[in-house]
């Protein structure tokens, strides 16, 4: 007996020490700032170095009385998120300059250095800048130099607006097909391969001056649902998410990584605490924010918080400033969208002893490292980066390159590619995009893939679904066109929702699946999952993953052969393993 005891206690000496040993190896790469000038900064605008607002004229000058000077004296915020907000109002050919003039009008009216933030997921998009393919597009390349190049053409086109910090790489894995916010928007399903190019990527950011951010702790992409309208969950077990998403966050850790957003996602397996009877998501989850990631993972970076608006995080309080409090307590140190009674808030609490000044110290602490780091404490720093015309446009050059080497040919069964120029030959291209409130860019971008063909020569008439209402369906299509190529264009948020097909879109597919297969081409250029989940006996199938204008470029020379298709599927599109998320993982981890 006593020989069992001593075998279990040494047993868990050993694992302490290898737990405690990972954690100081990752904790090695991250920053301790050796600027101490945060010690000596008030308890407000500590406060206010954990707060990253959106810009709003009219509500900083009320609270600034009538000056911006005014504003940032009675709340002395550290960062701004730099995105739709500040562009109310403004031309679309406006907005490059006016973010400049913003920056530097912000960063001249606060006596501590701001960082700027944005999303940038895909490069800026604005006027003149580079539109980068999908993150997904990078998997299906499977190119390093690529990654690396990625990550450095949005880090110079971002400092030449001011911005020094993104909110991205998405590091989520894509184990979920349905799941409806990660797909293109992540590299792959396979954690080494998701490890292998996001190193590469925020490489390419952070060596360029740019704070990368890797997003959604604990993980996106194993739910179905959205935690936009309700808390989603990473239902892994430990064993299953130590070697997938753990993995993937262990080890851009340990390559450096900046800053980490934990999502409004509930990891339940390391979680003990609940809310009202639920597990809260890892924005509320001292669990998984202070013991896993700053404990276990030994994450000495910035924890920054996914949108406060968003529903996976209301709710759980009886009011938003409440949950903002609760989880800054949980272990947040930069709050994404607050309240400003936050900073009151916080203040009157820290005073009361009933938040630890600990608590606002640690978080200030990595803050500030991230500001030294990346240049924001120097006082002759260059708010904005000038760029060239020419520098801009070997970007484009990356953003072509990643696009060729991203298509995809899944299957070319009865060898209907490459289309080849026939005056009399005529081909109909439908979409399959569906109509949303935020515009018609989907459907745009398929009437520009028709046009690249018609440049090319080809005779290629639009249509957009094809209902069974309308007659012109089923072997009508077949008789009057020598070819027709559906094109899916379905992605994240366009439209709010699920990705799968319905209304008049789910008529267009039951006309494919109904019609004659060997004149159809099917070409994606959202989801990869849907060429297999309505298509499976469809011949002639393509990916692409994203539908930016480099991409249709390399969709319309793979589909007429100037692009050999070396992309390979980043994404495990198996039928079987589709409805299967067990045998996925367990395929993926073997």
């Amino acid at each position: 007996m006593k020989r069992l005891v001593f075998i279990i206690l040494v047993s868990g000496f050993f694992l302490n020490t290898l737990v405690a040993n990972n954690a100081s190896e990752v904790s090695g790469k991250q920053f301790t700032p050796k600027d101490t000038t945060w010690k000596s900064l008030s308890i407000r605008e500590k406060i206010g170095q954990t707060m990253v607002m959106l810009p709003d004229r009219k509500t900083e000058l009320v609270l600034g009385k009538g000056t911006l000077d005014g504003f940032f004296k009675n709340y002395p915020i550290g960062a701004f998120f730099m995105g739709y907000k500040l562009f109310d109002g403004v031309k679309s050919e406006d907005r490059t300059e006016h973010l400049r003039k913003a920056v530097v009008e912000y960063q001249h009216a606060s006596r501590l250095p701001l960082i700027m933030q944005e999303d940038y997921e895909t490069g800026l998009g604005l006027p003149g800048m580079t539109a980068f393919p999908r993150e997904m597009s990078i998997g299906a390349a499977n190119n390093e130099k690529l990654a690396f190049q990625y990550g450095e053409g949005v880090a110079m086109e971002a400092r030449s607006v001011g911005v020094n910090w993104v909110l991205h790489p998405v590091c989520d894995l894509n184990l979920n097909p349905f799941n409806p916010i990660v797909n293109t928007r992540s590299i792959s399903d396979n954690p080494d391969k998701a490890i292998r190019l996001l190193k590469q990527q925020i490489n390419g950011l952070q060596q360029n001056g740019v704070a990368a951010t890797i997003k959604h702790f604990p993980g996106d992409g194993v739910d179905y649902r959205d935690q936009h309208l309700l808390t989603s969950c990473n239902s892994l077990s430990k064993v299953d998410w130590d070697k997938t998403y753990g993995k993937v966050y262990v080890e851009l850790i340990k390559n450096g990584v900046a800053c980490i957003m934990p999502g409004h996602i509930s990891l339940p397996t390391y979680q003990k605490t609940k809310i009202n009877g639920f597990y809260p998501p890892a924005t509320l989850s001292k669990d998984l924010l202070t013991d896993l990631l700053k404990g276990k993972l030994g994450f000495k970076g910035v924890i920054v918080s996914d949108a406060l608006v968003m529903a996976g995080f209301r709710g759980y309080y009886k009011s938003n400033l409440e949950s903002e409090i609760k989880s800054f307590e949980a272990g947040v140190d930069m709050m994404l969208w607050p309240s400003y009674e936050f900073m009151d808030s916080v203040e009157v609490r820290i005073k009361r002893g009933e938040i630890p000044m600990s608590r606002l110290n640690d978080a200030v602490q990595r803050v500030w490292a991230m500001k030294e780091r990346f240049g924001l404490l120097k006082k002759d720093r260059e708010l904005i980066k000038p760029i060239t015309a020419q520098e801009i446009a070997n970007y484009d050059k990356v953003a072509q390159e990643v696009a060729d080497k991203s298509i995809t040919l899944v299957r070319d069964v009865k060898t209907l590619l490459p289309l080849k120029p026939d005056k009399k030959e005529k081909i109909l291209m439908v979409s399959l995009a569906a109509p949303s409130k935020r515009g018609d860019y989907p459907t745009q971008q398929i009437i520009k893939l028709q046009q690249e063909l018609i440049s090319k020569g080809f005779n290629v008439d639009f249509q957009r679904d094809i209902l069974y209402e309308s007659g012109f369906w089923s072997d009508e299509l077949t008789n009057k066109y020598d070819k027709v190529i559906f094109v899916a264009n379905r992605y994240f948020h366009f439209p709010p929702g699920p990705l799968q097909f319905w209304d008049n879109q789910a008529q267009t597919v039951w006309c494919i699946n109904s019609t004659d297969k060997s004149k159809v081409i099917v070409v994606s250029l959202g989801s990869p999952y849907h060429t297999n989940e309505y298509f499976e006996r469809v011949n002639t199938i393509i990916n692409s993953y994203s539908c930016d204008d480099s991409t249709i470029k390399s969709v319309a020379k793979a589909l007429t052969g100037e692009l050999i298709m070396t992309g390979t599927s980043p994404v495990n599109l198996n039928l079987d393993d589709i409805f299967d998320i067990k045998t996925r993982i367990k395929n993926i981890i073997k």
